[in-house]
């Protein structure tokens, strides 16, 4: 039984899409995690603070439950998650398993926090493709209304009566201007959110001894991810995230605007706009001259 529109067979599609449920499920979260502590293993072996030969035979061994050739214990690692609390230490010790004597070394100097902020770094960074490529479909769409209606005369309203005539085109201009605006916040919170997350216990970078190797870490991992490397740890300050959902939360606002707009807009009296008809679309089970938008 779903406890959710997201776990709903009938309504997921209606809040999501099964391309954004990819990224955010717990397959893609534990395929992140094992993509970041391959990158950390190869960081730590270019840098030399551990082993070549064993960065490789990590990297071989986490490449390997990526690309299907070998699978997790998935029961195992959901009871020991349930004892530890977190999914790392048990993954952790899969991964080491199939590396046999390098696994000593499978995350080297990091901390669970590490690997779960950068996991879901990734997780966002993904998602946020997907956004923008959704954003600037519809800012297309918009820009093509703008022209091909900039003369076509409506009535202008304020407070939902009328004012002064304006243009269909005028007004699907406003709206993407809109979405220009939200265009540029996601691409100006992405150097502030896309950070890798590697401080060791504590955060504090003390795990790998010599200060100069532990920056030196950090900024390869970053490399390898094509993530950003922050002055400091960020654990503990989760502004970067928050800014996201915020962001998110003014673009769907504004969607919601354009929503609103075209069904008042397609009320009976006013007849100003219609959605193509699609059999069954909107349609009452009582009242079949009804089309809802």
């Amino acid at each position: 039984m779903a406890i959710g529109v997201l776990d709903s067979a009938i309504f997921a599609d209606m809040f999501g899409t099964p391309e954004m449920r990819e990224i955010f499920g717990d397959r893609a979260f534990l395929a992140r995690c094992i993509e970041v502590e391959d990158a950390l293993a190869r960081a730590l072996g270019r840098l030399g603070i551990i082993p070549a030969e064993a960065a490789a035979v990590i990297s071989d061994a986490a490449c390997a439950l990526a690309d299907g050739r070998e699978a997790l214990d998935l029961a195992r690692l959901k009871k020991e998650t349930e004892t530890v609390g977190y999914p790392i230490l048990p993954l952790v010790r899969q991964l080491a398993e199939r590396a046999g004597d390098a696994g000593r070394f499978v995350h080297w100097g990091a901390t669970t926090q590490d690997i779960m902020d950068t996991a879901v770094v990734l997780q966002i960074r993904a998602g946020l493709g997907l956004i923008e490529q959704d954003l600037t479909a519809a800012r297309g769409h918009l820009a093509q209304l703008a022209r091909r209606y900039r003369d076509t005369p409506m009535a202008g309203r304020t407070h939902l009566q009328h004012a002064l005539p304006v243009t269909f085109g005028y007004k699907a201009a406003v709206w993407l201007y809109a979405l220009d605006r939200h265009a540029e916040r996601l691409a100006e919170l992405r150097p502030r959110v896309l950070l890798a997350q590697f401080g060791g216990a504590a955060g504090t970078l003390a795990s790998l001894g010599n200060s100069e190797k532990s920056l030196a870490t950090r900024a390869e991992l970053a490399r390898e991810l094509a993530l950003g490397d922050p002055p400091i740890t960020w654990h503990v300050v989760r502004d970067g995230i928050a800014e996201t959902v915020q962001v998110l939360a003014l673009l769907l606002g504004s969607l919601g605007k354009i929503a609103l707009d075209v069904m008042l807009m397609s009320a009976t009296e006013f007849g100003e706009a219609a959605e193509p008809f699609v059999q069954g679309r909107g349609s009452s089970s009582t009242m079949p001259q009804k089309r809802n938008p």
